[in-house]
């Protein structure tokens, strides 16, 4: 390495130093909140808090004082260090004498999370003391409504008067300028074109200007210049990527579940497609919000123009982004922290609350009760987890419908003469579909009949060889024909029995398996959930009746909410006659077909239908399950229950005015509530995160959370101004960002105007909340390498389609290792390779990338050393470097070529004494290659060079 390099590494690790705020920061909090205070009110709160009814070894655990302090043993834990910690020691069972709690140990995972915690510092709510005797009485929610500005409905405001009328471009400056001059303060001169440019091209599609956009830029002297770059940025598809990112991140997007295994999430970058799709089409926001909460219950759903695709559906693969551990030993404790971080994602994202830390109790600060939350957990138990098979451009239920029809003909036209009669229902028979008892069942796809077939007319299925009508009372998925694709589910019930039986006839790709608690990961784990499942040779009957058993070890599970679903995947069929907890004796009474011939010409004629018909997309979904309310978990504790909670909104925001309807799970209802525009929240919370990824601060700073452990909004008019204008414009986010970045606010350089003092600056606006000048801001991992791809050449624009595997160093090991990927990721954005959550890409792990366990609407700021040293030592960096520079010797003349460079990178020029600097740079590095000043090395070395300096990752 050059003496140059070396000093440039140095310094550059010299101004990445950062100091920790002593402050936990609100991921620290999450933390807590969601994996921390659960497990301490459901495992000790019972004996170690102010309500035990008899405390143990004197020791509260319910603040962080009293944990500090300890009991009769001494101080539970030691900040920081875990290994010192006697709390830490009790939960793991190391010492025979030292094992809590007493019953049954804590999972492995939660002994981490308390591991991690106290190594983080221990973080805790700044909040009082729990007192004795504290009741629900005192709990006042509609007071702590009446008394925090979140609660209120959005006011209709007018911009404030200026003394500096000159100054705003738009309202909206009004507000800005206002609050300056009441703090005899100035904004800031303009920013030079070419710096405003580079900002805005990297907030709105995450990519550099090119040298030619810029130098049009500037050229341009037409009253309308910014308005026409600023349209076709937000018409560029890289618009959908760069804002499609933003939305991932709260739907804490990943490929992979996590967890000692890290296996795959089906389908999972489907849902990002759909999300950029949604972007580029500028998707108004509350029709976002309904479709990732209940897309699969709209009227009209949204159809991709392109592939005809059902896109509403696809939204709400939402819920089930989140982690997921494939060995639970408590199926039902799994279920509940499973849906604890759907409430999460849903609160923060859609709301801007914290609605999770009712968990366990009323919430400590805002107004929502601990019967808020298992008010809307009630939802998402009436909902169901499916790979929905999508139906391009309606060609499949088109094809069906024909099927249907040629099915109804050839029934009539082959019909016998003997009916079948109707058999007695048996003990323990769940449902034999007889009596026509299919109340609760439900259907996707269209391979199964609307309802299980009659006794008249003796119906057909449209299935090669089939000389026999199906028998009456079974639910069939081949009378279209064998090509068909769904989905038919059992009402969720109660598991009496530790057996469950099923009389069918299958062949082919069909399946059939239980389902407990709405637990998924069950083909990960064939020891805890073996049996449940019978697919391959365990199902296929060769299209004979057969009862079939359940035969995993239900035992463990009688008394858990279950349920049994049938599956298609076409190529075959299932017949389900029955569902019991015992077989019965005998097989369904079977009539020959009257005119065999006649079935025959019929299955051929199916054959040309299926020819044409495409196959199904599936998607990652949410569907309607049985509608059921959840009950309190008392101190967040799933054995612990307490009364039934009717399904509905937040009561701080209407939601005891109307309950859920009872014959559906209520999620359009809930959808409707979120996205109402008398909602006070949603708007607000929208506008503020478009504030903050344009300004790099929101008007509300905890950009996720509102409530009183927020921060205070620094323009409350300016908010409600906004979100009010975003409501009128059909929740567009294309026209508020394109309101926002056209304003005098935005066009500010981020240097202090000239006649404002340093003294003045650091008594009334030290931190820039008032936004006297622009904030620099660096730029997102995401941004910075695909910058560098985008510069070098290498960038492939293409949209959408499967992910591209990580590249993985030699350091990322681990179970459920996935295959390799390109070093530069083909050259694809940032957002088409995998997330996979075990195995995240360093280089933007360096950059502050999310790690997806929760919503992240703000990520974190660091300034750290190992980002210098991602720059200059990753080989991907080195190697877009090098192919820079080959493409930058198209030009033989060293200053062109410099300034080329410059203007690529940074979309200015070299001032004199840089480019005096580096030309002397240049003539150093060829004097260490044998080549001289023609080694390729060299302009690779220089390139590399400006990779790593600071204003490449920093916008101004």
């Amino acid at each position: 390495m050059s003496c140059f390099r070396s000093i440039l590494l140095a310094s550059a690790c010299l101004s990445s130093l950062g100091i920790a705020s002593a402050q936990p920061s609100p991921e620290d909090l999450a933390f807590f909140e969601n994996k921390i205070r659960p497990v301490l009110a459901s495992a000790c709160y019972e004996c170690h808090s102010v309500d035990a009814k008899k405390l143990k070894a004197d020791l509260f655990l319910d603040s962080r004082a009293s944990i500090l302090k300890g009991g009769d043993s001494g101080p539970s834990i030691v900040v920081g260090k875990p290994d010192e910690s006697l709390l830490i020691e009790t939960i793991r069972y190391t010492n025979v004498d030292l094992q809590m709690p007493p019953k049954t140990r804590l999972t492995d995972e939660q002994v981490a999370d308390f591991e991690k915690w106290v190594e983080m510092g221990a973080p805790w709510p700044d909040e009082e003391p729990p007192k004795p005797g504290k009741n629900r009485d005192a709990f006042d929610i509609q007071a702590r409504r009446a008394t925090h500005w979140c609660w209120q409905p959005v006011k209709e405001v007018r911009p404030p008067a200026v003394k500096d009328s000159d100054w705003p471009l738009q309202p909206l400056d009004q507000f800005i300028l206002a609050k300056l001059e009441a703090a005899n303060l100035k904004p800031a001169p303009d920013a030079d074109r070419p710096s405003w440019i580079r900002r805005l091209s990297f907030d709105l599609r995450g990519l550099p200007p090119t040298p030619e956009e810029v130098d049009a830029f500037v050229a341009d002297t037409s009253d309308d210049a910014f308005e026409k770059v600023v349209d076709r940025y937000l018409a560029s598809s890289d618009y959908g990527v760069k804002w499609g990112r933003h939305w991932l991140d709260l739907a804490r997007y990943a490929e992979s579940y996590g967890h000692e295994f890290d296996y795959n999430i089906p389908e999972a970058w489907k849902y990002r497609d759909t999300v950029v799709r949604a972007f580029n089409a500028d998707v108004p926001h509350d029709q976002m919000i309904r479709e990732a909460i209940a897309g699969d219950l709209l009227e009209s759903p949204r159809v991709d123009e392109k592939s005809g695709l059902n896109e509403s559906v696809a939204a709400t693969g939402f819920w089930w982004l989140g982690e997921a551990t494939h060995a639970p030993t408590d199926v039902r404790g799994d279920e509940a922290t499973r849906i604890d971080n759907q409430i999460d994602a849903f609160s923060k994202s859609f709301l801007g609350l914290t609605v999770s830390c009712a968990r366990c109790h009323d919430h400590k600060f805002d107004a929502i009760s601990d019967e808020d939350y298992y008010s809307l957990t009630g939802f998402l138990q009436s909902s169901r987890r499916e790979l929905t098979p999508r139906d391009p451009g309606g060609r499949i239920a088109e094809a069906a419908t024909r099927l249907r029809q040629l099915q109804k003909e050839t029934t009539v036209s082959a019909a016998g003469t003997v009916k079948a009669s109707p058999s007695a229902k048996g003990e323990g028979v769940l449902w034999d579909f007889q009596g026509g008892e299919t109340d609760g069942w439900l259907k996707s796809g269209e391979a199964f009949p609307d309802q299980p077939s009659g006794a008249a007319p003796l119906e057909i299925a449209l299935l090669p060889g089939q000389t026999e009508h199906i028998p009456a009372g079974v639910w069939h998925s081949g009378l279209y024909g064998s090509q068909l694709h769904g989905v038919l589910r059992t009402p969720t019930f109660t598991l009496e029995k530790p057996e469950l039986h099923i009389r069918i006839a299958a062949t082919g790709n069909v399946r059939a398996r239980v389902i407990i608690d709405g637990y998924f990961m069950d083909e990960f784990n064939a020891l805890l959930f073996r049996g449940i499942d019978l697919k391959d040779k365990g199902i296929d009957t060769g299209g004979k009746w057969q009862w079939k058993r359940f035969a995993g070890d239900l035992r463990k599970y009688v008394g858990h909410r279950v349920y049994v679903e049938f599956l298609d995947k076409g190529d075959g069929y299932i017949a389900v006659d029955e569902v019991g907890y015992q077989p019965r004796k005998g097989e369904p009474a079977l009539t020959p077909i009257a005119d065999p011939a006649v079935a025959a010409s019929a299955v051929e004629q199916a054959k040309a239908i299926w020819k044409d018909m495409p196959a199904p997309d599936y998607v990652l979904a949410m569907t309607e399950g049985t509608p059921e309310n959840d009950r309190l978990h008392i101190r967040g504790g799933h054995k612990n229950l307490g009364d039934e909670l009717p399904r509905r909104f937040l009561t701080a925001l209407g939601g005891k005015e109307k309950a859920a309807p009872k014959t559906s799970s209520g999620r359009l209802e809930l959808a409707r509530d979120v996205a109402s525009p008398d909602n006070p929240l949603t708007a607000r919370v929208q506008v503020n995160r478009i504030w903050h990824h344009l300004t790099g601060r929101g008007i509300v700073p905890t950009v996720d959370d509102f409530g009183v452990m927020g921060e205070d909004p620094s323009h409350p008019e300016l908010l409600d101004w906004l979100a009010r204008r975003f409501v009128e414009n059909g929740w567009s986010n294309k026209q508020m960002i394109r309101s926002i970045v056209l304003s005098r606010t935005y066009r500010m350089s981020c240097v202090a105007h000239p006649e404002v003092s340093e003294n003045t600056i650091a008594e009334v606006d030290a931190d820039n909340a008032l936004l006297h000048k622009f904030r620099v801001r660096r730029l997102t991992s995401e941004s910075i390498r695909d910058g560098i791809l985008a510069i070098s050449g290498r960038l492939d624009p293409k949209l959408d389609g499967p992910s591209v595997a990580v590249h993985l160093t030699s350091f990322m090991e681990g179970r459920g290792r996935p295959p390799c990927g390109p070093l530069d990721g083909a050259g694809r954005r940032s957002v088409f390779t995998a997330v996979r959550r075990n195995f995240l890409p360093p280089f933007h792990l360096a950059f502050d990338y999310p790690t997806p366990f929760s919503t992240m609407g703000r990520r974190s700021r660091s300034n750290v050393p190992a980002q210098s040293l991602v720059l200059m030592n990753d080989p991907f960096v080195a190697e877009q470097a090098k192919i820079w520079a080959k493409k930058l010797e198209a030009e033989p003349n060293p200053d062109a070529r410099l300034a080329k460079a410059y203007r690529q990178a940074f979309s200015r020029e070299p001032d004199a004494k840089e480019k005096e600097m580096l030309l002397s740079f240049l003539e150093r590095q060829a004097g260490l290659y044998s080549t001289g000043a023609e080694d390729p090395r060299v302009w690779a070395d220089l390139c590399h060079l400006l990779f790593n300096k600071k204003e490449f990752i920093f916008l101004r």
